[in-house]
C-alpha cells in the first residue's frame, strides 16, 4: 500500500514583552525590525509602543529564533519566549509594524505592567490544570464573544464583550465577589497582564492568570479542560487541540467575523464560508464577496466571473 505523504507545516511564533521604550525611538525601531525581518524572510505583524511589543510572525523556525534573539536586547530582555504553533501555509503575506499607544488595547494606557513585576500571580499550565478542580474557584475568560464561541475552558465565565476595552465595564457589573479566587486567561497571556491590573484597581484580592494563555496550556494538556478550538487573529482563524489550523473556520467575506456556514455564490458559483449573522441577510447568504453581493443587487440573476484569489490578509487586531 502506498504511503500517504506527510504534510509540511510552517512554524508560527506568537510573543509579547512589556518594556519601557522611548516614544521618540519607536519609528527608528520600526525601521530596524522591518529591515531585519526582510533579511530573515519573516512575515507577520508587530505592534510596538512605549510599553513594549506584541507580535505574531511566520517563517523558518531557526530564522525566527534569530529574530527573537535580535529583538530581545532592544526591549530590555535577555531572551524572549514565544508560543509556537503550525500552519500548512503562511498566515501573513508580508511583515508589518504598527505603532500604537497600547500594545493590547484596554483603553487605559496608565495600566502598564512592570517589566520587572513578580510572576507570583502567574500560574504555569501545570499549576493552572490543578487549580481548575479546586472547589469555589471562578474561571474567567477575558476574550471577545466570537473567540469564546469557538472554545473555552469548561465552566468558564464568558464576559460576552465585543472588544477588550469593554472588559473593565463588564467587571464593574459582573457581580463577582471581590474576595473569591478568580483564575483569568486569554489566548497567549497579554490581555491578562492588563486585566489583572484592572481587577486590582476594582478591588479584587485573589486573582491569578494563566502564564502563556491557551496556547501554552494546549501544548501541555490537549483534549482536557479546554473545549473546542482557539481563535487566533490571523488567516488561520482557529487552532485545534494540536495547535494546528482547525480547518473548520474562515473569515466571513461580508463582515470579517469567523465563519463556518458553507454557501455557493449565486453570482459566480464559488464556494465560500459566511458567518451565522450574515447568513440571515438575503444577499450575504447568497454571495461569496462584497463585490458579488453588490452586483447581485444591481443585476439579480446575472452570472459573473469568480473573484481572483488573494493572499492572506494581515489582521490589525492582533492580540494574544
Amino acid at each position: 500500500m502506498p504511503r500517504t505523504p506527510s504534510r509540511t507545516l510552517l512554524d508560527i511564533a506568537a510573543f509579547y514583552a512589556f518594556s519601557e521604550l522611548s516614544a521618540r525611538e519607536l519609528p527608528g525601531l520600526s525601521a530596524r525590525l522591518r529591515a531585519r525581518a526582510e533579511e530573515l524572510e519573516i512575515a507577520g505583524l508587530m505592534i510596538i509602543g512605549a510599553e513594549g511589543v506584541n507580535a505574531t510572525i511566520a517563517g523558518s523556525k531557526p530564522r525566527m529564533e534569530e529574530f527573537l534573539a535580535f529583538l530581545a536586547p532592544l526591549v530590555g530582555r535577555e531572551r524572549l519566549e514565544a508560543k509556537w504553533s503550525r500552519a500548512e501555509r503562511a498566515p501573513f503575506r508580508k511583515f508589518a509594524v504598527k505603532i500604537r499607544d497600547e500594545i493590547v488595547t484596554i483603553g487605559k494606557p496608565e495600566l502598564r505592567p512592570s517589566p520587572t513585576a513578580s510572576p507570583r500571580r502567574s500560574l504555569s499550565p501545570e499549576d493552572w490544570h490543578r487549580e481548575l478542580s479546586v472547589p469555589g474557584t471562578i474561571v474567567l475568560d477575558t476574550r471577545n464573544w466570537y473567540e469564546t464561541r469557538m472554545g473555552k475552558f469548561r465552566s468558564a465565565v464568558d464576559p460576552g464583550i465585543d472588544e477588550f476595552h469593554e472588559f473593565p465595564e463588564f467587571l464593574k457589573n459582573s457581580g463577582l465577589a471581590k474576595d473569591q479566587r478568580v483564575l483569568i486567561y486569554c489566548t497567549g497571556g497579554i490581555r491578562c497582564e492588563k486585566a489583572i491590573l484592572e481587577m486590582d484597581r476594582q478591588g479584587f484580592t485573589d486573582v491569578a492568570q494563566l502564564d502563556g494563555g491557551i496556547l501554552a496550556y494546549l501544548e501541555k494538556f490537549p483534549d482536557t479542560a479546554f473545549e473546542g478550538d482557539c481563535f487566533v487573529f490571523d488567516h488561520r482563524v482557529a487552532l485545534n487541540q494540536k495547535l494546528e489550523p482547525s480547518g473548520r473556520y474562515g473569515l466571513c467575506p461580508h463582515c470579517g467575523q469567523p465563519a463556518e456556514i458553507t454557501i455557493h455564490c449565486a453570482r459566480c458559483d464559488s464556494p465560500a464560508l459566511v458567518c451565522a449573522a450574515c447568513h440571515e441577510k438575503e444577499n450575504a447568504r447568497r454571495t461569496c464577496s462584497k463585490n458579488c453581493a453588490h452586483h447581485a443587487r444591481l443585476t439579480p440573476g446575472k452570472k459573473g466571473r469568480p473573484p481572483q484569489p488573494q493572499g492572506p490578509r494581515l489582521s490589525a487586531r492582533a492580540r494574544h
